[in-house]
């Protein structure tokens, strides 16, 4: 077949010979041709040999060069997310400096709150209080030298004059306090009647924003830099930083991201420098621009090394090809020989051609096929006696199924060679094979092509394609497709014109089934949560899980009025969630709790509609749950009030002003005061007191918890050394206390500073302890108890599966839930008490009933053997000073009498 393909292509041969050799030449080197049929193979197959090194390197580079880009953008993202988290706790701190100075600006001192909220450390290398007039008013450097005027600076010019109250960032300057380079923060401040007040400024280490480039991986001659809004260069590495630091050099990223929030582009044609591929980003939560750059040299250099080897090949066999025909021309006396050699060297090179793992097809500029192998023909499942050398492309695929119009694939083939030497396509077959065609430009006309099998790796692609946008268990879309469908719908939503709806769901009492019946059972019972809220939605509308137990819907166009259609949906999906569900065997009843926002009337970004839908859905959990609320301002009122709490409530425990109130366990024979309960009570400048179950919340909730905890337990351990030396103190313990690792420290440290006897400290925890992690929380316990505390169970009998505590840990006390005291005058209540006495007598426990109000419940629980009480029938929560160590017995007796 090759042979035949070589008599094809003599005329063409003997017309170029023509045109250079005189006639007597030309004839006696055309019957040189035609007598040896290796020097026509030479001569044909050594095009073909570079042909297919260029193709192939060309395919390296390219795929080297999309590798480079996805590279480039993970490192983009990367890079935005560690410098908005550095830049985020930056700015908080500024807010809590600027609330605090304004609470008290004559006696506030920056250096005092610094060390005692320790916000100038890790990674801020100063923050600066400037007044008005542009003098330093305070520093954490501990500057004590003459006034110091920095009103010339840019970050107190540009942050006094801004219009609104939004985070300023300045250019990199080395400042007059720290001697640094670092990158300024400027916020404005303002007195408690909301005049400007000067400016705080936190000073951030320009270094602190190139630790990144450690882990970049960026190689040689790769780049970051950080920019602010005026594209003035913040930070840089591998860059000379001392040229560029603070300067707004021309560069292209400021005509390539325009307005945009991305974009990639080679910057190129750089004098005595490569070129660098470019991916910069917008932050959207900051005024800032970053880059990533990896230079040419870098993307190409594995690339670069194969084609050495590639070149290194084929030049070891373009070198065999010209020997050997040079060899023959040389020794016509050994013409037999020469021919032997040379059809042995074809038989060889039509075995490496065979042996490809990709099939191979050329094509000469009439649409002529000039060569192929036998991989090429089963790809297409054409028959090897039907193809022959120098058949027309359009009769090569007259019987095949992959292409329906082979003379308009054609048309669109030769033009895209046309505009350019390589080109590419995907081939998809009716059985559901997926052929990848490299097509090359050949200079002589035509193009060469290598066709591989591609269905697996398009699989695997659409495989993770499916992992990146939904869930592996429910098969609902993930949060990444649910959040790219919502911008998909705002790029098409109309101004004020209500266009879709957001539902967040939530389920309720999900996490103590989980916990009871195992993750398999929840993660079953998640499968038939989303079976059910399919069932409730359109075809047209989309569900997704976009958390553990969280769901969410978008409602699309197309109900007759979208607010009434989404609250019906709603409605309906409270309600199917609701019905009982049986999980292997098991019962099971959960609920659900939505929020629901419109779309544009409650946000036309995504962060903003996802908020006020969260919001509406907090509003739904405090309302007793199974149940939906629509996204109102009011509900941004109450979250702005919560968050404006939580700073006041975060200032009350950095001052120290929350209290500690105590109410006494009573033994009930002789009415003896055993141990006192510490309770925090805060009092409010303005509010007065606070309940403790709305600030303990709020606590809990911004991550306050902890130290207050702390600070209530170090209190108590100092008040109790005060008490008769028989009286214990009890000490609540949050769960969040558990989630730390110094829990064990700080309970030892309270009673080291304190000198309380070990033995004087009972510490009480809920059954949510054991649910938020039981192996790791079951050895703080251990070790707290290892210290010689006493542990208390406290609010037995309400949870889930308190019992089962018990044995779980050596506890030594419980105390029974005020729920059972409330109804102690019913049948089967008293037999639950007596359970419980009965099975705290086997363990060796004392018993506290909880929320005594009566002297007939003292009679009862006398009755039952409980022997110790408290409650306000003894006593309210008092502050030390209150406390009385008389006969509460006694006491109320007298006063009956």
């Amino acid at each position: 077949m090759l042979f035949s393909a070589i008599s094809t292509v003599r005329p063409l041969w003997l017309a170029r010979a023509g045109m250079i050799m005189r006639p007597r030449s030309l004839r006696r080197a055309a019957l040189t041709v035609l007598r040896n049929a290796p020097l026509q193979i030479a001569l044909f197959f050594l095009p073909l040999v570079w042909i297919g090194y260029f193709a192939i390197t060309s395919s390296e580079r390219a795929d080297a060069v999309e590798q480079a880009r996805s590279h480039g953008d993970s490192v983009a993202e990367l890079f935005e997310e560690n410098t908005e988290r550095i830049f985020e706790q930056v700015d908080q701190s500024l807010l809590v400096v600027r609330a605090l100075y304004a609470q008290d600006p004559l006696t506030f001192s920056l250096k005092f709150w610094s060390d005692k909220t320790r916000i100038a450390s890790g990674d801020v290398v100063q923050f600066s209080l400037i007044g008005p007039d542009g003098y330093l008013l305070d520093t954490t450097a501990g500057y004590s030298g003459p006034p110091l005027y920095l009103g010339d600076r840019e970050h107190f010019i540009e942050a006094m004059a801004q219009a609104d109250d939004s985070l300023y960032v300045a250019k990199p300057v080395v400042g007059r306090v720290s001697r640094q380079w670092t990158i300024q923060l400027a916020r404005k401040v303002f007195d408690l009647a909301r005049n400007p007040a000067g400016v705080v400024v936190g000073s951030i280490s320009v270094d602190l924003i190139g630790k990144f480039y450690e882990t970049a991986k960026l190689g040689a001659g790769g780049t970051l830099v950080l920019r602010n809004a005026n594209h003035v260069v913040l930070a840089a590495r591998g860059v000379d930083q001392g040229s560029v630091l603070g300067q707004r050099a021309p560069n292209r990223v400021e005509g390539e991201l325009g307005d945009g929030f991305y974009a990639q582009y080679w910057n190129e044609n750089r004098p005595n420098r490569s070129d660098r591929l470019i991916t910069a980003r917008r932050s959207l939560a900051f005024p800032l621009i970053l880059t990533v750059g990896i230079s040419e040299q870098e993307i190409y250099s594995r690339a670069a090394f194969r084609q050495k080897v590639y070149l290194g090949g084929t030049l070891l066999l373009t070198f065999i090809i010209v020997a050997a025909a040079a060899l023959h021309w040389r020794r016509q006396q050994a013409l037999d020989r020469a021919h032997r050699e040379l059809r042995d060297f074809a038989g060889k090179f039509e075995d490496a051609l065979r042996n490809l793992p990709q099939g191979l097809s050329m094509f000469d500029g009439r649409d002529r096929l000039i060569a192929f192998n036998r991989q090429w023909l089963e790809l297409y499942g054409l028959v090897p006696e039907e193809i022959r050398i120098g058949m027309d492309f359009r009769d090569v695929f007259a019987k095949q199924t992959a292409v329906l119009d082979v003379g308009a694939y054609l048309v669109d083939l030769k033009n895209r060679l046309a505009q350019s030497e390589h080109t590419s396509n995907t081939v998809q077959f009716p059985d559901g094979r997926v052929v990848y065609i490299s097509y090359g430009r050949r200079e002589s006309g035509g193009w060469v092509a290598t066709h591989e099998d591609i269905t697996e790796r398009k699989a695997s692609e659409d495989r993770i394609e499916k992992l990146a946008h939904y869930d592996s268990l429910t098969g609902l879309a993930n949060r990444n497709l649910f959040k790219e469908r919502i911008d998909e719908a705002l790029a098409g939503s109309r101004p004020l014109e209500p266009t879709f709806a957001v539902l967040l769901l939530d389920l309720d009492k999900f996490k103590s089934v989980n916990d009871a019946l195992g993750h398999q059972c929840g993660d079953a019972l998640l499968k038939q949560v989303a079976v059910r809220i399919k069932a409730q939605i359109r075809d047209i509308d989309m569900a997704a899980r976009i958390g553990g137990d969280e769901f969410a819907v978008i409602v699309a166009p197309g109900r007759a009025a979208m607010r009434g259609g989404a609250a019906s949906l709603a409605a309906r999906l409270v309600q199917a969630i609701a019905e009982p569900y049986h999980i292997d065997g098991h019962p099971v009843v959960i609920g659900c709790s939505i929020g629901l926002a419109l779309v544009p009337e409650h946000g036309t970004r995504v962060d903003e509609i996802l908020r006020n839908a969260d919001l509406a859905l907090y509003r739904s959990k405090n309302a007793g749950r199974s149940c939906f609320h629509v996204y109102s301002a009011e509900l941004k009122a109450e979250a702005e009030q919560r968050n404006v709490l939580e700073i006041e409530l975060r200032e009350a425990i950095w001052r120290e002003e929350i209290e500690v109130f105590y109410q006494p366990v009573i033994e009930l024979g002789t009415g003896r005061v055993k141990s006192v309960e510490a309770l925090a009570r805060w009092h409010h400048r303005s509010r007065g007191y606070i309940p403790p179950a709305e600030f303990i919340a709020v606590a809990e909730a911004g991550g306050l918890i902890v130290e207050l905890g702390n600070q209530v337990l170090a209190r108590a351990c100092r008040d109790a050394t005060s008490m008769p030396a028989d009286v214990k103190v009890a000490v609540n313990l949050s769960a969040l206390q558990f989630a730390g690792t110094n829990l064990v420290d700080a309970v030892t440290f309270a009673l080291v500073e304190s000198g309380l006897p070990q033995t004087r400290l009972e510490l009480e925890i809920t059954e949510s302890v054991f649910l938020a992690d039981t192996e790791e929380n079951l050895k703080t316990l251990q070790r707290l108890k290892a210290l010689g505390v006493s542990i208390a169970l406290d609010d037995f009998g309400v949870g889930y599966s308190s019992l089962s505590y018990l044995t779980a840990f050596p506890f030594d006390k419980v105390k029974i839930d005020k729920s059972f005291i409330d109804r102690i005058d019913r049948s089967e209540t008293v037999a639950v008490l007596k359970s419980i006495v009965q099975l705290a007598k086997t363990l060796k426990l004392s018993i506290v009933a909880e929320g005594v109000e009566s002297s007939e419940q003292v009679r009862r629980l006398q009755s039952l053997g409980i022997p110790l009480g408290q409650g306000f029938h003894f006593s309210k929560p008092v502050p030390l000073a209150g406390l009385s160590w008389q006969d509460r017995t006694g006491r109320r007796k007298g006063r009956a009498a």
